[in-house]
């Protein structure tokens, strides 16, 4: 068994792209929930959660498959999926960021022992406290945890510092720490050849985007968060589809999709900072704040309930400076 340790700083290199796509649905999984398997690009393909619960992409090529992200619920199904399209080995899988419904699933790929790809702050993240939640799911009796029964959390075994580049099967991964928004190092993927740029959970389509647990106090009221995406937007990439860690994918939007999302965000700090210039109280804020017209419709309501309090207090703190309060 090859060591789940190494850091990795140069260009990977290889050749040339195969096979024909079709669609189907997976087998139900443990809990019952299927993924849709939806072909994004020619030989690129998105498993898509149908309740808006972590989704799973992956790239055939002649030299085999890379995937980027897995969750131990139902990266079954992406292996099923994979092995009805192509016989191919899945050589690598990339890791979004460290929370367990995006980097747990490489126990299901065993079979062909890939090479697992995370960055560096990643990898603390998934060595420790993600381990941790792991084993004692694994270890529960919870009938909800089944699909951790008898698994293993398999660790990364390159470590990337910023921008790994990835040639392989003719086709060029670009992947990119883009920094610290919904987790503390949120990794990206871009396929130039195929115009598909995949973000993880810094987009959740038509669902309230949120800091995830471990950032919540520097989540600074999206203001790290609104600099990602601008500092992606001024990369000018050829996209055509923007993948989501969750939500539906919207094949062929482009950039609508960036914009949208920022929009987003933008619109949530405004609207937090003019009931802050009403007086409201952070519980106030967080009964009574409504989405923007554009994010009415939004799913998970909850989540930025539960956020609200961490665009409160950093606006709330810049409006008492501003003032000298």
């Amino acid at each position: 068994m090859k060591s789940r340790y190494f850091t990795f700083s140069l260009a990977i290199l290889a050749c040339v792209a195969f096979i024909a796509a079709r669609s189907f649905v997976s087998p139900v999984n443990a809990q019952g929930v299927q993924l849709e398997l939806r072909e994004l690009a020619e030989d690129v393909y998105v498993m898509q959660h149908p309740l808006g619960s972590s989704n799973s992409v992956f790239v055939v090529t002649e030299e085999g498959v890379v995937v980027f992200d897995a969750d131990i619920r139902t990266a079954d199904q992406v292996f099923a999926a994979i092995r009805r399209i192509t016989d191919q080995p899945i050589r690598f899988l990339i890791v979004s960021h460290p929370a367990g419904d995006h980097s747990t699933g490489g126990w299901h790929f065993r079979e062909d022992n890939p090479t697992i790809i995370a960055s560096r702050t990643q990898v603390q993240s998934i060595a420790e406290e993600e381990l941790v939640e792991f084993n004692g799911r694994r270890d529960s009796s919870d009938p909800i945890y089944t699909p951790y029964r008898n698994t293993e959390f398999v660790q990364p075994d390159i470590v990337f510092d910023e921008k790994l580049t990835l040639r392989f099967g003719g086709l060029t991964f670009e992947i990119t720490d883009e920094g610290s928004a919904h987790s503390t190092s949120d990794v990206t993927l871009y396929i130039p050849e195929k115009r598909i740029f995949t973000l993880g959970d810094l987009y959740k389509a038509g669902i309230h985007t949120c800091p995830g647990d471990s950032v919540y106090e520097s989540f600074g009221a999206a203001r790290g968060w609104i600099e990602i995406l601008d500092n992606i937007k001024s990369r000018n990439l050829d996209v055509d589809t923007y993948v989501p860690g969750h939500g539906v994918v919207q094949i062929g939007r482009g950039i609508a999709d960036i914009d949208e999302l920022r929009n987003y965000f933008v619109s949530t700090r405004a609207g937090v900072s003019e009931m802050i210039a009403q007086g409201k109280t952070e519980a106030e804020v967080v009964a009574e704040y409504r989405p923007s017209a554009e994010h009415t419709n939004y799913q998970q309501l909850d989540r930025l309930q539960r956020v609200l309090p961490y665009y409160y207090r950093p606006l709330k703190a810049e409006a008492d400076n501003n003032s000298g309060g």
